[in-house]
């Protein structure tokens, strides 16, 4: 089911040309983020109580098909809860179902709802798992692509920028449910060790030879 789901939608982002790359990055593609967030998404509700975790994966999926769709003067997940709503029907899923996962595809970029108390947990879980891609490991690995295609380029350049972003990203934990924020925790460590290792490597710590910090 949710295969054929992910084909549907690399399909229309495909033939919006969607997937040459995201901004001024060639080596992102949103199909590609699309699967990572349906891993975090199967991740963080592995065992979750009380919520409707196919409605969590399917709206993984769909989340940010709404790209495909040329400018019409509505947000990417607006088109994407259109889309998605036509495809559930046309597949016969049930009505309330459907209700709850277009609600979610529309909804997922609204992250100030994060915080709000009266919103479905199955919401909460899918703007965590929405988040959590593209930090940690990966974001380090954009930064250093991202350097490695600009004019200038030098290692401490690269640190800066890494400094900026993957460290400065990484530093307040928007996290609701304790497994996301343990693994946004766990992320951040990462990052911290990565960026004070390679400021002692490159010698950028005022001579202090004993102990790595940032």
């Amino acid at each position: 089911m949710y295969q054929r789901m992910f084909q549907y939608v690399k399909d229309l982002l495909l033939s919006y040309g969607d997937e040459a790359g995201i901004g001024d990055f060639p080596f992102r593609k949103r199909s590609e983020h699309i699967k990572r967030v349906f891993k975090w998404a199967e991740r963080i509700t592995y065992e979750e109580p009380d919520i409707d975790r196919d409605a969590v994966l399917t709206a993984a999926i769909f989340h940010d098909v709404g790209y495909s769709v040329p400018y019409n003067g509505l947000s990417h997940a607006e088109n994407g809860a259109v889309i998605c709503e036509k495809y559930l029907k046309e597949n016969n899923f049930d009505a309330k179902f459907i209700d709850l996962v277009v609600y979610l595809v529309k909804n997922h970029s609204r992250k100030e709802l994060m915080t709000d108390r009266n919103v479905p947990k199955e919401l909460i879980l899918l703007m965590e798992a929405d988040l959590l891609d593209e930090t940690g490991a990966l974001s380090i690995v954009w930064d250093c692509m991202s350097e490695g295609n600009e004019e200038i380029q030098s290692f401490e350049k690269t640190y800066n920028h890494l400094l900026d972003y993957s460290y400065q990203s990484m530093e307040l934990n928007p996290m609701i449910t304790p497994k996301a924020r343990a693994l946004w925790e766990k992320k951040k460590e990462l990052v911290e060790s990565f960026i004070s290792h390679l400021k002692c490597d490159l010698a950028l710590d005022d001579g202090e030879l004993t102990g790595i910090r940032l």
